[in-house]
């Protein structure tokens, strides 16, 4: 791996948000980042093609990973393929409520041998990005601030 920090890996991959109840879904702009500073999560910024604010995940880079091949989450996010398509399903629940979205898998696929091109996985944790902020944070707790 690099020593040097590198640019985050961006990818923008559309999504089908699908309505409860419903067989109708709304589009959905999905912009997905991944850096070395935080390299066990992919941020994905949701944009509507309502207009409505973005919304901002984060969602465990190794499990948008093992939802390629089959369900996996326990939580707020529970992810995997879709059955009857080359999609896959993202399931985002908060309290009570819960949004599906479908994305086609090879776009997600591309994004994540990309981002294991930044940072391998296994090795995050010598990222270094995450490394400085690390050693950064352990000085500041260690100098009492």
């Amino acid at each position: 791996m690099n020593t040097e920090v590198q640019e985050p890996v961006r990818a923008t991959c559309a999504m089908r948000l699908h309505l409860p109840q419903s067989d109708t879904y709304v589009l959905v702009t999905a912009f997905l980042h991944y850096s070395q500073q935080d390299p066990y999560a992919v941020r994905v910024t949701f944009r509507l093609s309502t207009g409505d604010a973005p919304v901002v995940w984060y969602i465990g880079r190794d499990l948008l990973r093992d939802g390629l091949a089959q369900p996996t989450g326990e939580g707020d996010v529970q992810i995997g393929p879709d059955p009857d398509s080359a999609a896959i399903f993202i399931r985002l629940q908060v309290d009570d409520d819960s949004s599906i979205l479908t994305a086609q898998r090879r776009a997600v696929e591309s994004f994540l041998q990309r981002t294991a091109g930044a940072v391998p996985y296994g090795c995050e944790s010598k990222a270094p990005g995450f490394v400085a902020q690390r050693e950064a944070a352990l000085a500041r707790l260690l100098a009492g601030n």
